[in-house]
Protein backbone atom coordinates (compact mmCIF):
# COMPACT_ATOMS: atom_id res chain seq x y z
CA UNK A 1 0.00 0.00 0.00
CA UNK A 2 2.74 2.16 0.85
CA UNK A 3 4.47 2.00 -3.10
CA UNK A 4 0.71 2.63 -3.86
CA UNK A 5 0.21 5.49 -1.78
CA UNK A 6 3.53 7.29 -1.48
CA UNK A 7 4.89 9.70 -2.80
CA UNK A 8 8.86 9.01 -2.07
CA UNK A 9 10.99 7.59 -4.50
CA UNK A 10 11.04 6.22 -7.79
CA UNK A 11 9.85 3.87 -9.89
CA UNK A 12 10.16 2.70 -13.51
CA UNK A 13 8.54 3.15 -16.88
CA UNK A 14 6.60 -0.89 -15.75
CA UNK A 15 5.64 -0.16 -12.24
CA UNK A 16 4.15 3.13 -13.39
CA UNK A 17 2.06 1.32 -16.03
CA UNK A 18 0.87 -1.07 -14.10
CA UNK A 19 0.19 1.34 -10.98
CA UNK A 20 -2.15 3.11 -13.63
CA UNK A 21 -3.71 -0.38 -15.30
CA UNK A 22 -4.68 -1.63 -12.54
CA UNK A 23 -5.60 1.28 -9.87
CA UNK A 24 -7.79 2.24 -13.38
CA UNK A 25 -9.22 -0.89 -13.76
CA UNK A 26 -10.45 -1.16 -10.26
CA UNK A 27 -11.80 2.18 -10.52
CA UNK A 28 -14.07 1.50 -13.14
CA UNK A 29 -15.44 -1.85 -11.42
CA UNK A 30 -16.12 0.17 -8.54
CA UNK A 31 -17.80 3.36 -10.49
CA UNK A 32 -19.97 0.81 -12.28
CA UNK A 33 -20.56 -1.36 -8.69
CA UNK A 34 -21.69 1.96 -7.20
CA UNK A 35 -23.43 3.54 -9.48
CA UNK A 36 -25.46 0.24 -10.02
CA UNK A 37 -25.91 -0.23 -6.12
CA UNK A 38 -26.54 3.08 -5.07
CA UNK A 39 -26.48 5.88 -7.37
CA UNK A 40 -24.86 8.09 -9.65
CA UNK A 41 -23.89 10.46 -6.83
CA UNK A 42 -22.24 7.65 -5.04
CA UNK A 43 -19.52 7.54 -7.69
CA UNK A 44 -17.71 10.64 -6.55
CA UNK A 45 -16.04 8.47 -3.80
CA UNK A 46 -14.27 6.41 -6.18
CA UNK A 47 -12.31 9.91 -7.69
CA UNK A 48 -10.17 10.95 -4.82
CA UNK A 49 -8.29 7.49 -4.27
CA UNK A 50 -7.74 7.16 -7.77
CA UNK A 51 -6.62 10.73 -8.25
CA UNK A 52 -3.66 10.30 -5.61
CA UNK A 53 -2.62 6.79 -6.64
CA UNK A 54 -2.10 8.46 -10.48
CA UNK A 55 -0.89 11.72 -8.55
CA UNK A 56 2.02 9.47 -6.23
CA UNK A 57 2.94 7.34 -9.36
CA UNK A 58 3.38 10.51 -11.28
CA UNK A 59 5.48 12.11 -9.13
CA UNK A 60 7.70 9.10 -8.41
CA UNK A 61 8.02 8.94 -12.14
CA UNK A 62 8.97 11.98 -12.71
CA UNK A 63 11.97 11.78 -10.11
CA UNK A 64 12.85 8.60 -12.01
CA UNK A 65 13.81 10.76 -14.65
CA UNK A 66 15.35 12.95 -12.62
CA UNK A 67 13.25 16.07 -12.76
CA UNK A 68 11.02 18.21 -10.42
CA UNK A 69 7.46 17.09 -9.73
CA UNK A 70 6.34 20.09 -10.54
CA UNK A 71 6.71 18.95 -14.46
CA UNK A 72 3.51 18.03 -13.86
CA UNK A 73 1.80 21.16 -14.17
CA UNK A 74 2.36 21.10 -17.99
CA UNK A 75 -0.90 18.95 -18.47
CA UNK A 76 -2.48 22.10 -17.89
CA UNK A 77 -1.39 23.18 -20.90
CA UNK A 78 -3.84 22.38 -23.20
CA UNK A 79 -2.85 19.21 -25.76
CA UNK A 80 0.61 19.60 -25.65
CA UNK A 81 1.25 19.62 -22.10
CA UNK A 82 -0.52 15.83 -21.59
CA UNK A 83 0.93 14.39 -24.96
CA UNK A 84 4.54 15.88 -23.34
CA UNK A 85 3.73 14.11 -19.76
CA UNK A 86 2.70 10.78 -21.99
CA UNK A 87 6.17 10.43 -24.00
CA UNK A 88 8.44 11.67 -20.75
CA UNK A 89 6.33 9.29 -18.17
CA UNK A 90 5.33 6.34 -20.36
CA UNK A 91 8.05 6.18 -22.97
CA UNK A 92 11.62 7.36 -21.66
CA UNK A 93 14.12 5.45 -19.27
CA UNK A 94 14.34 6.66 -16.49
CA UNK A 95 17.88 8.16 -15.08
CA UNK A 96 20.42 5.24 -14.93
CA UNK A 97 22.19 5.05 -11.68
CA UNK A 98 21.03 7.05 -8.29
CA UNK A 99 20.22 10.59 -8.51
CA UNK A 100 19.28 12.74 -5.79
CA UNK A 101 15.43 11.72 -5.53
CA UNK A 102 17.05 8.20 -4.81
CA UNK A 103 18.64 5.02 -5.88
CA UNK A 104 17.87 3.37 -9.40
CA UNK A 105 14.60 0.86 -9.27
CA UNK A 106 15.92 -1.06 -12.00
CA UNK A 107 19.26 -1.73 -10.13
CA UNK A 108 19.70 -5.21 -8.40
CA UNK A 109 19.24 -4.52 -4.45
CA UNK A 110 22.73 -6.14 -3.89
CA UNK A 111 25.24 -5.01 -1.24
CA UNK A 112 28.33 -6.68 -1.84
CA UNK A 113 29.85 -5.92 1.24
CA UNK A 114 27.59 -7.39 3.65
CA UNK A 115 29.35 -10.54 5.20
CA UNK A 116 27.23 -13.01 5.95
CA UNK A 117 28.22 -15.23 8.56
CA UNK A 118 27.10 -19.61 8.08
CA UNK A 119 26.07 -20.57 11.82
CA UNK A 120 25.35 -24.21 10.53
Amino acid sequence: MKKWLGFKGRIGRAAFWWTLILSGAAFIVLFVFLDDVAGNRWTLLVYPPFFWIAAAAAVKRMRDRAKSPAWLLLALVPVLGPLWLFVDLGLLRGTPGENHYGPDPLAPDVDYLTVQIDKS
